[in-house]
């Protein structure tokens, strides 16, 4: 079936056409006005529409480059529907390498936003208006803060059946039950009157390029586009490997000093395992064993190794008993790599 034409902002998109449009954000206190790039690519043949947005926090580089390299991917000539690609929705952030907007505010945490209210909550107004709110399906892409990587990981609500399919399908090595009641992902999913799915994609670090990282980003959106059927694929696909998560918790830095961590991320740890150690830089012998206070999966690490007294070293993630996970997460990522 034919699709129809697409009207973004006051521009008519006619099927088969690939534009670029800027979107006016609020203006920032020099008055120059900024815009937002936006990417479609508005199929020939009918088909949902799927939104990837990167840099909704500034300084999280992964998803900027998974969206650039995902639009120079030849099969987007052969897709049905239409991709709506956003590469940075926090152009502020970006500039001044913060996870923040200009008011300090977090632009994630703001969504909806109101019309008539702050510079963030204006930003998400405009954003969810405009764009959000053409998807019949959403990716929002993120890594973890400055100096905290963490494991190739989707977020999304089990509890709705079609996001719980879409994760199943993305093929990331962990998926995680997201139940809070705040940001981007509940919005789209649970708190409009049009439900979304949505997934988040949170992998890598804030300000560092991780290639298997944005392989795996890549790939995913790619999986995606073939279980909405935007994209035919000649083999049926293979069962993803991976562990669903309903419980992580954070382990704290017992003492302050140098930590020299003993477990990778991706790492299978049981109760009581050390997991590092915490010295003091000056030279004593005073030093603390920071103690696995549960078995499962390292999906997240501080990478910073000076600390502070309860400071987050290592989030563990809780996995079923009835799964199994360590080799799963190597050869998933030895794949990617070898691609």
């Amino acid at each position: 079936m034919k699709n129809n034409p697409l009207k973004i902002f006051d521009l008519t998109i006619q099927p088969g056409e690939r534009v670029t449009l800027a979107l006016p954000t609020p203006e920032f206190y020099t008055c120059v006005p900024m815009h937002i790039p936006i990417h479609v690519v508005h199929g020939k043949k009918a088909g949902p529409t799927l939104v990837v947005c990167g840099a909704i926090h500034g300084d999280e580089t992964n998803g900027v480059v998974i969206v650039q390299r995902l639009l120079e991917l030849n099969l987007l000539k052969k897709l049905s529907g239409t991709l709506i690609a956003v590469p940075v929705v926090n152009i502020f952030g970006l500039i001044e390498q913060s996870r923040n907007l200009p008011d300090g505010r977090d632009l994630e945490k703001n969504f909806p936003g109101k019309q008539e209210g702050s510079f963030a909550a204006r930003l998400a107004y405009l954003f969810n208006k405009e764009i959000l709110q053409k998807a019949d399906v959403c990716i929002d892409l993120h890594t973890g803060e400055p100096h905290t990587k963490k494991l190739s990981q989707i977020h999304t609500n089990f509890n709705i059946e079609k996001t719980k399919e879409l994760a199943d399908a993305f093929g990331a090595p962990v998926i995680l039950h997201h139940h809070q009641k705040r940001g981007l992902l509940f919005l789209m999913q649970e708190d409009q009157e049009k439900k979304i799915p949505t997934l988040l994609f949170e992998a890598g670090e804030a300000l560092r390029l991780d290639e298997i990282v944005i392989r795996t980003g890549i790939r995913g959106i790619v999986n995606i586009f073939k279980n909405l059927q935007m994209l035919k694929s000649s083999h049926k696909q293979k069962p993803n490997n991976h562990v669903k998560i309903y419980e992580t918790h954070w382990v704290h830095s017992p003492g302050s000093g140098i930590c020299n961590l003993y477990k990778k991320l991706g790492s299978f740890v049981k109760k009581s395992d050390l997991l590092a150690k915490i010295s003091d830089p000056f030279g004593t012998k005073q030093t603390y064993d920071v103690i696995s206070p549960m078995e499962g999966i390292i999906i997240a690490q501080n990478n910073l190794p000076l600390v502070n007294e309860g400071e987050s070293i290592l989030q563990i993630a809780k996995q079923e008993e009835s799964q199994t996970m360590p080799s799963q997460i190597s050869s998933l990522e030895q794949e990617i790599d070898n691609q």
